[in-house]
């Protein structure tokens, strides 16, 4: 038997015309396109009234009403939920958070719930390029956060020891100030001492507040003064930081 020769071998179908590098890069686009598209679309995280957000906020021991999205910061893949949820006849606000979060190899979501006044605040004022719009300015939240964690330890006395796997993968929920958000930008008191308007997540006054199915933390608003480090780069509390929390409301 006569054996075929390459050129056979290599000739295309009659009526069936070769892919051309056009057409690949045509349908590589429309791949990366579509990824791009669904990664920082909405569809990257779930909705806050989705089957598997609900489940995952109640875990079936309360129903939640009047579910409605705050926000949802695209860039940061993370998205802020308001609602409601009754208590003794009541309705009394609600709010939690659903964040993709990158790993090594996958991405996973977490749900948190969080302080309903902050997160609407947080969430009401998006940035063009997804993020949050810049409050606290010009020192930025990351780092009064940070400041005023590390007053803490002068506040308290001694530096706080984490006494458990929880409260390291839950800092959150752990230390006394959960979490922050500046009202407006911080104003210039004096060169290098800024004042910020604040409200204030307290996980170290949680008895003080009112017995809810949600609670876990308090909220106060007050102004905490800012001043740049020894080294001049970061940002720390004044002396007078105890004083400042004490009379926040």
């Amino acid at each position: 038997m006569k054996s075929p020769s390459r050129s056979s071998l290599n000739k295309q179908p009659v009526g069936v015309a070769a892919p051309s590098r056009l057409s690949w890069l045509v349908a590589a686009a429309l791949v990366a396109g579509g990824l791009g598209w669904y990664w920082f679309s909405s569809y990257a995280v779930p909705r806050c009234d989705a089957r598997e957000t609900l489940e995952a906020m109640t875990s079936g021991k309360f129903v939640l009403h009047e579910i409605r999205q705050a926000g949802y910061a695209w860039s940061r893949k993370i998205r802020g939920c308001l609602a409601k949820v009754e208590e003794n006849g009541k309705l009394l606000p609600y709010a939690y958070t659903i964040e993709r979060v990158e790993g090594r190899r996958n991405s996973r979501l977490v749900y948190d719930y969080a302080q309903p006044r902050l997160i609407a605040q947080r969430f009401g004022q998006i940035a063009w390029y997804g993020g949050f719009a810049g409050q606290g300015e010009p020192i930025g939240r990351e780092a009064m956060l940070k400041a005023m964690l590390a007053g803490m330890d002068t506040v308290r006395g001694k530096p706080l020891t984490h006494m458990s796997l929880v409260a390291l993968l839950s800092p959150h929920h752990y230390r006394e100030i959960g979490d922050i958000e500046a009202l407006a930008p911080c104003r210039q008191a004096s060169p290098g001492l800024y004042a910020c308007r604040l409200l204030i997540e307290r996980n170290d006054l949680r008895h003080n507040g009112p017995m809810t199915v949600w609670a876990s933390s308090v909220l106060q608003e007050g102004d905490i003064t800012f001043q740049r480090g020894k080294d001049k780069h970061a940002w720390t509390v004044t002396p007078q930081f105890g004083e400042e929390l004490s009379q926040a409301r």
